[in-house]
């Protein structure tokens, strides 16, 4: 490991920065996730046919980012005979030099007579973030509503909300129900006085 900086104009080429050195000026300033206020955040919805939609959006991943501006279908791999399988559309950073692009695919599950989903590859240049799982039932191509779980939110895959800060369903739910009990608290209380003066008419 060494130390770098920059930027400084280059003189003859001696200066030259590669594209995660570029990115790496957002460090510090933007963490992962899918943005909540751009587009429609990557939601993933059922279509008629064989296929799944997914919304417009933007997202920062690994030091690159992803942006689509009209709804993006994707075929669905065709479902299994006899036993079932879950699928998930997903958000892949790879940097491999065949590739270096950061899309939105579906990775095919395993089928199993109980499934899981697919485990998101970790790599030093290949990532993956779950937008949604899909359940596929044998001998069944079309995916409804009901069978898409949007994972959009969770520890996975968080939304960006700001300048280092990132959301997910579990603290907006922790929120509410801190929100509630209080509320719940307040109630009882107006209730148990409204009881005593009850009591004294």
């Amino acid at each position: 490991m060494s130390v770098t900086s920059g930027f400084f104009d280059s003189v003859s080429g001696d200066r030259k920065y590669n594209a995660e050195q570029m990115a790496s000026i957002f460090d510090g300033l933007i963490l992962d996730g899918v943005y909540s206020t751009i587009g429609r955040g990557f939601m993933v919805r059922a279509m008629d046919n064989d296929t799944v939609a997914v919304d417009t959006g933007r997202a920062w991943f690994d030091h690159t980012w992803i942006y689509n501006d009209s709804v993006l279908t994707l075929n669905l791999p065709e479902s299994e005979a006899v036993l079932g399988r879950i699928d998930a559309v997903i958000i892949e950073v790879n940097k491999e030099d065949s590739v270096r692009d950061t899309s939105i695919k579906i990775v095919k599950g395993i089928p199993a007579s109980t499934p899981k989903p697919p485990n998101m590859i970790k790599s030093r240049k290949v990532n993956q973030y779950p937008l949604a799982y899909l359940t596929r039932y044998p001998n069944n191509n079309v995916v409804t509503a009901s069978e898409i779980n949007i994972r959009i939110g969770q520890p996975e895959c968080p939304f960006v909300t700001g300048i280092m800060q990132t959301l997910t369903i579990e603290s907006i739910v922790s929120r509410w129900q801190s929100q509630f009990f209080d509320w719940r608290g307040e109630q009882a209380a107006l209730f148990h006085i409204w009881r005593e003066e009850q009591k004294e008419i």
